[in-house]
């Protein structure tokens, strides 16, 4: 791995990169397997926004919690390997995705990118080199177990970092690590209480229930 990105990407690349790697693959489905190699070595934030985008926003009959925490905990352990080329097991590859929810999940992020004109930004570029992105990576690997486990509401709290993460990679933005790094502790926190919370809720109704 590089000590820094080499270059912040330029305004709505990220979306014309997905776009390119949909294109670039025929047919009604797509794998998971087959967006990460289309991909290529376009960089390592930007696979991990291809993986958090459908935790963020469903992608309609997919486990996503399951499937892409599970991608994103091993595509973590790789970044904190030193790895550049990142690359996924076959049960993972193998994943179908329907190519309508994902172009719809890519216009959804254009229009997100847009509002984003002018805020993101290369700066305490620190926060972006080798030892800070090792850091980065250990906080996305808590935050993808976190996506594994079954817990009602607590997906868009990790993965909402992940994303913020994934842009302060691309465009060397140590502010948006540095935000990345809030939402990371508030979604692990949120996914805590609702798990506290959840079981002293199910003792209260169990015990309310008639002997």
């Amino acid at each position: 791995m590089t000590e820094a990105a080499s270059d912040p990407w330029p305004r709505g690349e990220t979306s014309r990169a997905l776009r390119r790697a949909i294109d670039s693959i025929d047919g009604d489905r797509l794998t998971l397997g087959q967006l990460v190699d289309a991909l290529g070595r376009s960089g390592q934030g930007l696979v991990l926004l291809l993986l958090a985008l459908p935790a963020f926003i469903p992608v309609p009959a997919l486990p996503t919690g399951l499937v892409f925490g599970t991608a994103l905990t091993l595509v973590a352990i790789q970044m904190i390997g030193g790895r550049e080329a990142l690359t996924l097991p076959a049960f993972l590859r193998q994943r179908a995705l329907p190519r309508k929810a994902v172009v719809s999940t890519i216009e959804r992020l254009e229009r997100f990118m847009s509002k984003l004109d002018g805020v993101l930004r290369p700066r305490l570029l620190a926060l972006t080199d080798r030892t800070a992105t090792i850091v980065v990576a250990m906080l996305i690997l808590i935050l993808g177990l976190t996506l594994v486990l079954p817990i009602p509401f607590g997906n868009q709290g990790p993965a909402f970092a992940i994303v913020i993460f994934a842009f302060g990679l691309l465009e060397r933005d140590g502010l948006a690590i540095l935000v990345g790094i809030v939402f990371a502790i508030i979604g692990v926190a949120w996914n805590v209480a609702l798990v506290i919370f959840g079981a002293a809720l199910t003792e209260w109704l169990w015990a309310m229930l008639p002997a």
